[in-house]
């Protein structure tokens, strides 16, 4: 297993020199890469297998092989190179930092929906995420946080974008598997909607008939602020809570 570990290391951080020349120029790493991002943009994660990614590039998928060992190689790489298109955090005030990093992850996911499917717990990061959450780090770096707290406040608005994200990605699955809008299918709930009554749910009922529900406000953009909002109070307090990880037994 170890051995597995290394192999993606080495393909994420020693990436090994593109031939620009000959016949091995045809198919490379990156193309691999690039081709199998297309698909998953395309068709979802599930769409995606080495077999797909040789046909979008007229090869075999044994060809493949010789640049990228296997799919789950393939999803590290592919995890990165979508991070390559982001831009690091300027430096500035903290805030407009991790306001930045917010909207730079959020419109990757956006782009990218298939990301929000894959387990991230244990996924090998890639030099484009970690140099991206580095810079995410340098900007709380001077607000007289103790490091553990740089990376809570850091992860805390990772979290929020990654929820409000799944949302939009299971939103976008749905639609592709069944060819209904997100819209088309609640409006076609009528049987739902007869349940919705003062005596059973009233609060729901009276946002339901004063329009609330028609005047949703954007979830990402709300959420953000509110997020900020409350890492400012605890960034700016004369005494910090400190909070210490459980271990679960």
């Amino acid at each position: 297993m170890k051995s597995d570990r290394d192999r993606s290391v080495r393909l994420l951080w020693e990436p090994p020199a593109e031939p620009t020349r000959g016949p091995k120029a045809a198919l490379s790493q990156s193309r691999v890469v690039e081709a199998a991002i297309k698909v998953a943009d395309a068709d979802g994660i599930d769409a995606l297998t080495m077999r797909r990614v040789a046909e979008t590039l007229g090869n075999t998928a044994m060809s493949l092989y010789r640049h990228v060992p296997g799919k789950s190689e393939l999803l590290d790489l592919m995890v990165d190179a979508v991070w390559g298109e982001t831009e690091p955090t300027p430096e500035g005030p903290w805030r407009a930092g991790l306001e930045f990093f917010a909207r730079q992850v959020w419109a990757m996911y956006r782009a990218h929906p298939w990301m929000l499917q894959l387990t991230t717990s244990r996924r090998m990061p890639g030099p484009h995420a970690m140099t991206r959450q580095d810079a995410a780090y340098a900007a709380v770096s001077e607000l007289g946080l103790a490091t553990e707290e740089m990376v809570a406040v850091v992860t805390t608005v990772a979290h929020f974008v990654d929820g409000v994200g799944r949302t939009m990605a299971d939103r976008v699955q749905a639609e592709r598997e069944t060819g209904v809008s997100e819209e088309d299918w609640w409006d076609g709930r009528d049987a739902l909607w007869e349940h919705f009554t003062p005596d059973r749910l009233p609060m729901t009922t009276r946002i339901w008939n004063s329009g609330g529900f028609d005047r949703l406000l954007d979830e990402f953009e709300f959420g953000l602020a509110r997020v900020l909002d409350g890492l400012a109070v605890f960034i700016e307090s004369d005494e910090r809570p400190l909070f210490r990880t459980q271990t679960c037994l």
